[in-house]
């Protein structure tokens, strides 16, 4: 009785904002995280190491805070500086995140940021798939040395099409999945509609290596939202598959991404333009092997993304 009337404190606790439902730190009491992830390892953290390589001597204490909380922590008095980062789609009109998290907490932090477009100065524009591709330690080469090698990495096809999803909550997979499997045979490696264990059994759950021997990759964001590009697309990019893709309003990253490189699916649509494509595809290996030769990632990305570190060190900077 009494472990669950401390529980049930503490989701009070919780709900009340005085308390994060999660909590970890680095072992120099330097970074803080709250309401962040279950079991977390601060050391390991991008944001931990990007900052150790970028200022030199640490000041004060940095306090990340993220979405995975009740949204009310965040308002709270703390020593040091605030910083909000959101994985999360926040943008989505009347959803859970955007409810809880639609300001990015600029009223209550040092400095925010995310997928959105938000002109304040203390936000700044870091969509999560920087934090998959490159090194918090990277320099302006390392940048451009993995673009290249995403751009120009050849792997040899066994499979035609993978799709590795935990859920489809608003319905994006299966809307493509329902649309592609009469045409093409489709593993799915994920929770979600699963038909094969080789992901695992084969691969340890190295989503990467696994996606290498597909042609394809359905790999649609879990909501459609302006400028939400998560890591999915580049996993694709990554593995040397092509991708079948909808979100960002079919629009993802402009500028930075080659769209003719990918394969884009259409809600409401019979996306006959599409299947024609892939059914051309699979059966003409000299267009297959054009189609995935294209440049994925544009020039233009290198100097973005080391805008995105340059900006994030001035700014850890001016808060240190």
């Amino acid at each position: 009785m009494k472990k669950y009337i401390d529980n049930l404190k503490h989701k009070i606790k919780i709900e009340m904002g005085l308390t994060p439902k999660t909590e970890a730190k680095t072992l120099d009491g330097k970074f803080y995280f709250y309401d962040w992830a279950n079991d977390y390892d601060a050391e390991e953290d991008w944001f931990v190491k990007f900052t150790r390589k970028n200022i030199d001597s640490i000041n004060t204490r940095f306090n990340f805070y993220g979405v995975y909380g009740k949204g009310r922590f965040v308002r709270n008095k703390v020593a040091g500086k605030k910083i909000f980062f959101s994985p999360e789609n926040l943008d989505k009109k009347f959803m859970k995140w955007n409810i809880l998290f639609g300001d990015y907490c600029l009223p209550y932090v040092d400095l925010g940021m995310g997928f959105g477009e938000e002109n304040k100065a203390n936000y700044l524009r870091f969509p999560l798939w920087i934090l998959y591709l490159f090194s918090p330690v990277a320099n302006k080469n390392d940048i451009e040395n993995t673009i290249y090698k995403i751009n120009n990495t050849r792997y040899q096809k066994s499979k035609v099409c993978a799709l590795i999803a935990g859920h489809d909550k608003h319905g994006t997979r299966k809307m493509i999945f329902d649309g592609l499997k009469e045409l093409i045979p489709i593993d799915c490696a994920g929770r979600w509609q699963n038909n094969t264990k080789d992901l695992w059994e084969k691969y340890n759950n190295n989503k990467i290596k696994y996606l290498e021997e597909f042609k394809f990759n359905i790999c649609p964001e879990n909501i459609n939202t302006k400028n939400y590009v998560t890591e999915k697309l580049f996993e694709a990019f990554l593995a040397d598959s092509i991708p079948i893709y909808y979100g960002s309003n079919n629009d993802p990253e402009p500028g930075l991404i080659n769209k003719d490189a990918i394969i884009f699916w259409k809600k409401n649509s019979a996306n006959g333009k599409a299947k024609s494509l892939i059914r051309e595809l699979c059966l003409d290996d000299k267009a297959y092997s054009d189609f995935i030769r294209q440049r994925k990632i544009l020039p233009a990305a290198v100097d973005y993304i080391w805008n995105r570190y340059s900006t994030l060190k001035m700014k850890l900077e001016m808060l240190n």
